[in-house]
């Protein structure tokens, strides 16, 4: 592409150079037949006067090179070489400096021209180009994550639906003693609430892209709402870490539902990238008028080329085919648009020597 716009700009130059050099021949050639016109001229009026008593009549040759000029659309000055008029060529016609003035600015106007067309063309080309280049990556990137949804979504469809239907049949079809029943109805019930949660987010997704989820304006205690979304979360899987909730008197006005999917999502993200023994932490800073709230954990943390990605829809870390973590790359997205929604926001920071804190700053 830079060879074809390099060989478009030389021969809009050569073009330019060969018309300058023809435009300046020509000048010259025009002031040889105003020369030979203009002597022809005195030649004339010599034949038809008295040679002896004639005499150069100066004012009738600078009337004569002024038509000759008019004719021929140029400026020219008159030089006489011999006033007796006896020699071959008496005078000598030249174009004025202003005429070879003008053609040098037009060699220059159209040099500029060709350039900048050449250039602004080029600037085009290449910013289409570029353009068009990163919108077929973008949609690349999409059908990836789009793909990566569908894979995860299956997964994460078919694992409480296979755990039911397991317990199910196991309680049908097999007598079994109350205390392992009750144990089986409570996965049962836990696989269900899992299925419904996924169904929730994917709905709330569509609801928020929409604009049709209606956000309410409650108070909250968020010390108490944290420790209901510990408990929830944490007594699911086999905690055996530590978690912390050093928030106290923090009340906030927002939707309780939403908050609580909000905080229930990074807990729940925590957990399940710092694993059984992971140290959980959420604490509050009160900073310039303004409440930021944390979770933090001791996890691997993100990879710095995922960072920039992690509150897009759909986006995982990894390949969804070898991917160890559950999940369907909503939860991160439907934190940020709940929390955009309550005039929030949220970022991700590396904690040293490992591990991840999501910062959310309440105006």
């Amino acid at each position: 592409m830079v060879l074809v716009f390099a060989w478009w700009l030389y021969s809009f130059i050569n073009l330019v150079s060969s018309e300058y050099k023809l435009e300046k021949e020509n000048l010259k050639l025009t002031e040889q037949v105003i020369q030979e016109e203009l002597i022809n001229a005195i030649n004339f009026d010599l034949k038809s006067s008295d040679s002896n008593q004639f005499k150069l009549n100066t004012v009738q040759i600078y009337n004569s090179l002024k038509t000759l000029n008019s004719i021929h659309q140029i400026k020219t000055n008159l030089i006489i070489l011999d006033s007796t008029l006896l020699s071959k060529n008496p005078i000598k016609v030249e174009a004025t400096k202003q005429e070879f003035q003008k053609i040098e600015k037009r060699y220059k106007s159209k040099k500029r021209a060709y350039y900048s067309e050449v250039i602004f063309f080029g600037f085009l080309v290449i910013g289409g180009s570029f353009w068009i280049f990163k919108r077929l990556e973008s949609l690349l990137n999409v059908n990836k994550m789009q793909n990566n949804f569908l894979l995860s979504v299956t997964h994460e469809l078919k694992t409480p639906i296979t755990a039911i239907k397991l317990s199910t049949e196991t309680v049908l079809k097999r007598k079994l003693e109350e205390t392992l029943q009750h144990q089986i109805l409570n996965q049962t019930l836990l696989n269900s609430e899992r299925l419904n949660s996924l169904v929730d987010n994917v709905l709330l997704t569509t609801n928020i892209d929409s604009g049709l989820y209606e956000f309410k304006n409650e108070s909250i205690h968020l010390e108490y709402l944290i420790d209901e979304i510990s408990k929830e979360v944490l007594n699911e899987s086999n905690f055996n870490g530590q978690f912390k909730n050093n928030i106290s008197n923090l009340t906030l006005n927002g939707d309780i539902l939403a908050l609580k999917m909000v905080f229930s999502n990074l807990i729940n993200n925590a957990l399940k990238y710092a694993g059984e023994n992971a140290q959980i932490t959420v604490n509050h800073h009160f900073i310039d008028g303004k409440n930021i709230v944390s979770v933090d954990d001791n996890g691997k943390g993100i990879d710095k080329k995922d960072v920039k990605y992690i509150f897009d829809k759909f986006y995982r870390t990894g390949n969804e085919n070898t991917r160890e973590t559950k999940g369907t790359g909503l939860g991160l997205y439907i934190v940020k648009e709940i929390l955009k929604l309550h005039k929030a926001k949220i970022e991700y920071k590396e904690l040293k020597p490992h591990g991840s804190s999501f910062i959310i700053t309440f105006k």
